[in-house]
């Protein structure tokens, strides 16, 4: 399981970056990126994301 972005409605405001403790997400071309093989399945970044774009699974 990893966390998954939808780049549709993700607004790129970093929220997700500085709530990941393993540093696992990136803002690449505007949106976040979260890499699988950091990601922790956490889910500290879906819990913080204003627009709802992040799932885990």
């Amino acid at each position: 399981m990893t966390a998954i972005v939808n780049a549709e409605t993700c607004n790129g405001c970093a929220e997700c970056v500085q709530s990941c403790p393993l540093d696992a997400i990136s803002i690449q071309n505007e949106k976040a990126f979260v890499d699988p093989d950091v990601c922790g399945d956490c889910g500290a970044c879906v819990d913080v994301c204003p627009t709802q774009s992040i799932t885990v699974s």
